[in-house]
């Protein structure tokens, strides 16, 4: 008895240390790290059905794709010179109808919404791998250990793993994981002013977070607004729900790639961190699984290692110069989970302060120099200079903001909005503009009025810039020329800039092929912040567009038309070879322009036609034919910012074009269409609005749904 009494007594002392200490018990029972598949057989083949089984047949076991990253080594390649791998891609996918639910007992959950489904192949190996994280790992990380919400989230995978044994066929093996991480989450949270309006809340911050990180050369790979619902709202007690997927490109490439590379850590990109507000609260609460579990679970070493515990650091830091507090990773449903964590390193913790005192100084510096007076006195300016010197800050030259509309208070940062494309954030961040959102180049060379946006040394520019002219000048100048205005709309909120877009009988009878209908009209950006107008070159888009159809005497003569109607046209920088056009790509494996996508269910045109008229997305129409015509349509609020990532310069892209045909609804691959438009678009540029080709994509079906 004494024995059995001694026992029980140890096992019951350890029970309580391990709840004392919060190690969850689970975690030992689970050494499964991931399940992979490794499958044989023609490459290119296994390539091509795993995206059709990701990007289709996938929704049969609801899950689903949100941002698909397909052959990262290609872009490794394009950027460092070189790789190790045949094939890498990244595909989130998520669960919404199981996890949602799960969000109203332990909101942690999210801490792997999405996940990622990954593939790869090195150059040297004859099998491709295809695997996930197992969901046993992904609750041990997240430390939810609640039987009921465990053996549902579980069980949820089994569909998943059915159909990818089925489809995809193989042998199955395990990944085992070597230790569990000291610390497997970060979790923060960011106090707000709920008397101002929600949204602008939400817009600010997401605009200031994903600033911040871009500067700190992350990749927003993902976004996944977790509020948004087709249906019954199933967790009406948050007012926002969202998750980013975080990429840091060279960290990726070191771990993934190079010699000895690790690109069964991919299990784990990108980083998800979830967002939310609950209902009424003035709190936004973020939680991320650490890069710490990446080392602690696949035993990452040297510099591998190195790197994921810098980025683990900077991520705080960046976190807490939003105005973050670091909080304890315990279900924040519960009452004891507002407990802040008081274990900043000192060190570190003045340091970020340090940080945010000196960005804030320089930016007080800023607004004194933006109000000396054109005449300042040299008094003024030496105290101005004075001020620079001892604080030991560069100070960029920002003009002086007008007015703010509207205020927002985050993370405990009054937020002014100015009136020009640079971002308001929750913190003073460095203003600059994109590299295409200049004035007017001085590269761009007038050559005589006659051959304006014609080919020069096998080149062809895609715009044609001039002086700024007000819109309703604009409009009549194309009127007057014989052009017909289909829409006039805003392209940003603040209504700096202005797409025209027009066309004329020769444009419309142009385009009535299958398949060409996208050139039935060309666009002019009235741009207000730059003060100059962009005019889409015909010519250019012509033979882009119309491919084989391209009739160049035809559309030398529509060219003709705008260079009378405007004088003093010149020919923009952005420009490609005049032969590259029919079958141009950005880069290898990325679309062409044959390479459509179907947005909508087939039906009549006509109707079509009618539902998306009924659609306050809707911009203009115009009937090329029976059952052909081109549409514009305004993407969503968060969408339609990319131009100002990438610069405005070439805005007029929006509204999105849209082709219905013959019963069908397709439009440009957002890849294709982009770059395109961009055609000096770098890969870094490109790189920062990664999510936005799939969310253009999200948006033109929901229209035709």
């Amino acid at each position: 008895m004494k024995r059995g009494f001694k026992i029980t007594s140890i096992i019951g002392i350890i029970g309580f240390l391990m709840m004392l200490f919060a190690i969850p018990s689970f975690a030992t029972e689970n050494k499964k790290l991931a399940i992979m598949y490794t499958i044989k057989g023609d490459k290119a083949e296994i390539e091509a059905k795993y995206n059709k089984l990701v990007e289709e047949k996938i929704n049969s076991v609801d899950f689903k794709l949100s941002d698909p990253h397909k052959r990262v080594n290609d872009a490794y390649k394009k950027k460092y010179g070189s790789t190790k791998l045949d094939i890498l891609s990244f595909m989130s996918i998520s669960n919404e109808k199981v996890v949602k639910p799960m969000f109203n007992v332990d909101p942690r959950i999210a801490g792997f919404a999405p996940f990622n489904m990954l593939i790869h192949r090195s150059l040297k190996d004859d099998s491709t791998k295809v695997g996930h994280i197992m969901p046993e790992a992904m609750l041990d990380i997240i430390g939810i250990s609640d039987p009921k919400l465990r053996a549902d989230y579980i069980k949820s995978f089994e569909p998943l793993d059915k159909l990818l044994k089925d489809e995809l066929g193989g042998e199955v093996s395990y990944i085992d994981f070597k230790n569990m991480a000291k610390k497997t989450m970060m979790n923060f949270e960011i106090e707000f002013d709920r008397a101002t309006d929600l949204d602008d809340v939400i817009d600010e911050f997401q605009e200031g977070f994903e600033e911040k990180f871009e500067e700190n050369k992350y990749i927003i790979a993902g976004f996944l607004n977790l509020k948004e619902t087709d249906g019954e709202d199933t967790i009406p007690d948050y007012d926002a729900f969202w998750s980013y997927s975080l990429c840091h490109f060279k960290f990726s490439y070191t771990v993934f790639d190079n010699v000895n590379g690790r690109p069964e850590a991919g299990l784990f990109a990108p980083c998800t961190m979830y967002m939310y507000i609950k209902k009424d609260s003035n709190k936004i609460v973020v939680g991320m699984p650490r890069l710490e579990n990446w080392t602690a679970m696949l035993g990452l070493e040297g510099e591998r290692a190195e790197l994921a515990a810098k980025l683990d650091t900077e991520i705080t830091q960046i976190m807490i110069e939003l105005g973050a507090v670091e909080t304890e990773n315990v279900n924040p449903l519960l009452a004891e989970a507002k407990v802040p964590k008081k274990e900043i390193v000192k060190e570190e913790k003045s340091k970020v302060v340090n940080n945010v005192v000196k960005k804030t100084a320089a930016v007080a510096v800023a607004a004194a120099i933006a109000t000396v007076p054109v005449a300042a006195t040299k008094t003024e300016v030496k105290k101005v200079d004075s001020a620079k010197n001892q604080l030991n800050i560069i100070v960029p030259k920002v003009p002086t903001p007008p007015i703010a509309t509207k205020v927002v208070t985050v993370g405990g940062n009054t937020i002014k909005p100015r009136e020009n494309k640079t971002l308001s954030t929750a913190i003073p961040l460095k203003v600059s503009k994109p590299a295409h959102s200049t004035t007017v180049q001085k590269s761009e060379k007038s050559s005589g009025a006659t051959d304006i946006g014609m080919t020069k040394n096998g080149r062809v520019s895609a715009y044609l810039r001039g002086a700024y002219i007000e819109v309703n000048e604009a409009s009549k100048k194309l009127t007057d020329a014989g052009f017909k205005i289909l829409s006039t709309s805003g392209v940003d909120k603040k209504g700096l800039l202005t797409t025209i877009v027009f066309t004329n009988d020769v444009l419309i009878k142009y385009a009535d092929k299958k398949e060409r209908g996208f050139m039935g009209a060309l666009r002019v950006l009235i741009d207000n912040d730059n003060k100059q107008l962009t005019i889409s070159n015909p010519l250019y888009f012509s033979r882009a567009f119309m491919q084989d159809d391209h009739d160049e005497k035809l559309i030398k003569g529509v060219l003709e038309s705008i260079n009378k109607a405007f004088s003093g046209l010149k020919e923009a920088k952005d420009h490609l070879k005049y032969t590259l056009l029919p079958k141009y790509q950005f880069m290898f494996a990325m679309p062409y322009y044959e390479d459509m996508i179907e947005v909508g269910d087939a039906g009549s045109s006509q109707k079509l036609l009618e539902k998306i008229k009924k659609s306050k997305s809707f911009v203009f129409s115009q009937v090329l034919s029976k059952d052909r015509i081109l549409v514009g349509v305004n993407l969503g609020k968060r969408t339609s910012k990319f131009t100002g990532k990438i610069g405005t310069n070439n805005a007029l892209l929006l509204p999105y074009p849209v082709l219905i045909e013959n019963g069908d609804v397709k439009i440009l691959d957002p890849k294709y269409y982009i770059a395109i438009s961009y055609p000096m678009l770098k890969m870094s540029q490109f790189m920062k609005i990664s999510t936005v080709p799939g969310a253009i994509e999200k948006d033109c079906k929901k229209l035709f749904k």
